[in-house]
């Protein structure tokens, strides 16, 4: 099979393992990765020993960039998609982007005119319904009164008036879990919709690293601490203050080390401060997977209390499968997806509920050996390995049923 996946964030050292899975799939034979040029670097997933720029890992994995359109970086220019489509003849186009973005609809459009004859498929993550805010609206009108127009011009245009050609283009859909293909169908678009979540490099954080070094004592924290961790960006949607205020009403025995960066991290260090938490906390910075799989053996749960906003809420929580990888037990609040890839109500709690966080750590904590290594099994759902598989399968599900 010779395969194309565009994807904005391909070029990021993050990202590389993914596409190495599906070079290694003895069904493809051919693999061009496209990412646009001007997507930048990442505040997270850019940090990596890893360079950006290298390629060909394997014989048949090219990554090749194409300039950013000039309406948003991570849309690539459709000439340039043109152009790639002609010159690579793809036989099946993963677009790892929403069923409803203009980038997914660019490259379906790109991939028919090219007369390739490709099976284009997103990877959705969309999990909020494409519907006029009015809800939202309605609570500031005034200061909510552009971007409401702006929204609502965009559902009109983009997702209503090109539903004909986007029903044209698109011949199926993979997503996380089902929340994202109910927002899809509830729009009214009848398509093949097949549940995979997305690839992580569970290998990584299944093997126990050789020379897993005591981290407690570097961090200062006692020898029978139990050590709660955050990983991903620090913003407010995360949740990350409702986890420290969690930290205030537990025992000394119990630390908390959050691993990233974002504007909050200010507002993080002062919320410690008040509490007087700073011996028990510990904030680094954003690290490369190899890290942070070291790392992710010397802590006993990993917490992501993200909480929903009007625009988003948790799409899927990546560090939830490499925890569990990992075999530590992983909890969350209720917000999208969390509650499914964690699967047990014991962990998982009501969003800014502070009594429930430390209901559900300790939960986690009082888990039998037999539940954290089920929980290895439950990763293997969502390994890169897995991942590629299920895209090739759902090409050959989709190949007797195309219209060209």
């Amino acid at each position: 099979m010779n395969a194309l996946i565009y994807f904005h964030d391909a070029g990021l050292p993050h990202s590389q393992y993914l596409f190495e899975a599906f070079s290694r799939n003895k069904d493809v034979t051919n693999l061009t990765v496209v990412f646009p040029s001007g997507r930048g670097d990442d505040l997270i997933f850019s940090a990596s020993s890893a360079q950006s720029t290298k390629k060909n890992y394997f014989p048949q994995f090219e990554q090749v960039t194409v300039r950013s359109s000039r309406l948003r970086p991570k849309w690539g220019r459709f000439t340039d998609l043109l152009d790639i489509m002609k010159s690579r003849k793809p036989q099946y186009v993963i677009v790892v982007d929403e069923a409803y973005s203009l980038n997914t609809l660019l490259i379906g459009l790109a991939a028919r005119m090219s007369r390739t004859k490709a099976i284009v498929v997103c990877y959705a993550f969309e999990n909020i319904p494409q519907e006029p805010p009015f809800k939202w609206f309605y609570k500031h009108p005034l200061t909510h009164l552009w971007p409401f127009i702006r929204k609502t011009a965009r559902y009109l245009l983009i997702d209503c008036l090109l539903q004909p050609l986007r029903r044209r283009l698109i011949e199926g859909a993979l997503v996380p879990y089902k929340e994202c293909a109910e927002v899809i169908i509830r729009s009214g678009w009848e398509l093949p919709i097949k549940e995979q979540w997305w690839g992580v490099d569970t290998s990584l954080f299944s093997a126990r690293p050789e020379d897993l070094t005591n981290l407690k004592n570097e961090w200062g924290f006692p020898a029978n601490s139990n050590v709660i961790a955050y990983v991903g960006r620090f913003v407010p949607e995360k949740g990350i203050g409702d986890l420290i205020e969690a930290l205030g009403m537990m025992d000394q025995s119990y630390c908390l080390v959050l691993i990233g960066a974002g504007p909050e991290e200010l507002a993080l260090r002062q919320k410690i401060g008040n509490l007087k938490l700073e011996e028990r906390v510990r904030i680094l910075p954003a690290m490369g997977l190899k890290s942070l799989a070291s790392y992710m053996h010397s802590f006993n749960v990993l917490a992501l209390p993200s909480l929903t906003l009007d625009f988003w809420k948790e799409q899927y929580g990546r560090v939830l499968v490499e925890s569990m990888a990992a075999g530590v037990p992983a909890v969350g609040s209720r917000s999208g997806a969390i509650p499914f890839v964690i699967n047990d109500a014991r962990r998982t709690f009501d969003e800014g509920n502070i009594t429930q966080i430390c209901q559900s750590i300790e939960a986690a904590l009082a888990m039998s050996f037999e539940e954290r290594e089920n929980l290895k099994v439950r990763a293997s759902q969502g390994s890169a390995e897995q991942f590629a598989q299920a895209c090739i399968e759902f090409y050959e599900e989709l190949s007797p049923n195309r219209s060209i």
